[in-house]
């Protein structure tokens, strides 16, 4: 981002810090109602990868409605503020990974090598299906006040400024 000031190399280092350093995302997916859940990740090329068992309710929620909310949230304990937590959130469409594919195999040894030895346990397992967030819209907040569109793909940042 050729051009741009402090504040927003700032931004964006705090955007690429949540990406990099979040271990599980916050999910909203509607079923018959709204449902909150978290799932581990693991980010890549431009999405969000959640390996997660068919016998859960947000699992069932994606298969019959591809729309969900995904939250990256600051660590509460590295908060100073609990009112003012930075976060990333994103609008997502949701898409199964098959098992067959290429993508399914380079993802699961990325999320192997995040989230350790747990993940071969879950492939021996029947239920798991590995699915692709592939963001659409978003948004980051840092602190009070500061607040930024994310421009997909690509995750540019563009500020939101307080309309007059």
């Amino acid at each position: 981002m050729s051009g741009t000031s402090q504040v927003d190399d700032e931004a964006l280092a705090l955007l690429e810090h949540l990406l990099a350093s979040s271990q599980a995302l916050q999910l909203a997916t509607l079923g018959e109602g709204p449902e909150a859940s978290y799932a581990p990740f693991v980010f890549t090329e431009g999405a969000l990868y959640i390996y997660i068992s068919e016998l859960a309710g947000h699992t069932e929620n994606l298969m019959r409605s591809s729309a969900v909310g995904a939250m990256l949230i600051e660590d509460e304990a590295a908060s100073r503020n609990q009112f003012a937590r930075n976060r990333i959130m994103l609008q997502c469409s949701a898409a199964e990974v098959g098992a067959d594919t290429e993508e399914y195999d380079a993802v699961l040894a990325l999320y192997r090598e995040k989230h350790g030895p747990t993940v071969d346990l879950l492939r021996s397992l029947p239920d798991f299906i590995l699915f692709r967030l592939t963001p659409r819209e978003g948004r980051l907040v840092i602190g009070f006040g500061r607040a930024f569109t994310l421009q997909l793909p690509g995750f540019q940042l563009q500020p939101i400024t307080a309309k007059s």
